[in-house]
């Protein structure tokens, strides 16, 4: 799957404090696709960001939701180092 057709799934997720999907906020920092696993990179608008948590979750559910495996992180985030979820 390209980089843009990831892209465009990843836009399903949306920041419930603003509306507004994570691509378009310029949330990822990275995302890249080898051999059936996703790595992604997202930063939060602030490192006590409350929804941090659940941003991490709906991205890796987006990713599995497509067959497949994630491993997502959460850059500079206060709430653990670099909260991580693979």
């Amino acid at each position: 799957m390209s980089k843009e057709r990831l892209l465009e799934e990843l836009k399903k997720v949306i920041d419930p404090h603003t509306g507004m999907d994570i691509v378009s906020m310029g949330l990822v920092k990275s995302l890249d696709e080898r051999e059936g696993k996703v790595r992604i990179t997202i930063k939060p608008t602030s490192p006590f960001c409350p929804v941090g948590e659940y941003l991490l979750k709906a991205v890796k559910d987006i990713i599995i939701s497509i067959g497949y495996e994630a491993d997502v992180k959460l850059e500079d985030y206060a709430f653990g180092e670099d909260a991580h979820e693979d």
